[in-house]
């Protein structure tokens, strides 16, 4: 376990170990109401925030999730839309400064397949993906934090937090208009399956009338071919 220490208000200060870089100090900082951790980390080789919060499925808000969505830099400035534009990214060797986000799963933060970027002066500030020894040590890093996270005393309030923040701002519109949707596809189902089921009636009428009128047709044919 990660040796703890608490500084006011609501931050801990703790001693984390990415093998094989070395020991990692962190300052994190939980939101209790947005269910976001901040943690302002400081190592030879790494240096900035990495924003922590829950990760859910698009239609599913399970506060139990243990996928973590990871930004590099601190929250975004009012106004601004991407991770461009957050202050205090990664730097990672005193030379590339990290950019965007990662989403692992904290139970098994794997690094195979993930991808990690930044902006390349050398290509007009693009983003382009960061060199793999770099990949390596951050994905440690992502490592050590999500074990944190998941072991924190305050991880269900977290992602309980979190949860109520995405309903509020997204969740319970997409299910509104989901729900919306299929109202109007129903509604629709309703009015054609009552139109199949007048167009069947009106061929029984049809084949009733025949049923009825047949034997009195055939007797009069009969008559008339007999005189």
């Amino acid at each position: 376990m990660p040796e703890t220490r608490s500084t006011p208000p609501l931050v801990d200060a703790v001693t984390l170990h990415v093998t094989p870089y070395g020991d990692l100090r962190v300052l994190a900082k939980p939101n209790l109401a947005t269910g976001v951790l901040r943690c302002l980390v400081r190592n030879p080789s790494v240096t900035g925030i990495f924003t922590l919060e829950p990760e859910f499925d698009r239609d599913t808000v399970d506060p139990a999730t243990t996928r973590l969505k990871v930004h590099y830099g601190d929250e975004l400035p009012a106004g601004a839309h991407t991770g461009t534009y957050r202050p205090h990214r990664p730097l990672i060797h005193g030379t590339v400064r990290l950019v965007d986000y990662s989403v692992l799963d904290a139970r098994d933060p794997s690094p195979y397949g993930m991808r990690i970027y930044h902006r390349d002066a050398t290509t007009g500030h693009r983003r382009a993906r960061v060199p793999a020894a770099v990949t390596r040590h951050v994905t440690a890093v992502l490592a050590t934090l999500a074990t944190y996270w998941l072991q924190r005393p305050d991880l269900d309030r977290l992602r309980r937090a979190a949860a109520r923040t995405l309903l509020r701002h997204v969740g319970l519109h997409r299910k509104l208009a989901a729900i919306a949707e299929l109202e109007a596809l129903i509604a629709h189902h309703r009015r054609e399956l009552d139109e199949q089921r007048a167009q069947l009636a009106r061929m029984y009428e049809l084949l009733a009338e025949e049923a009825l009128s047949g034997p009195a047709a055939d007797g009069t044919h009969a008559a008339h071919d007999a005189a």
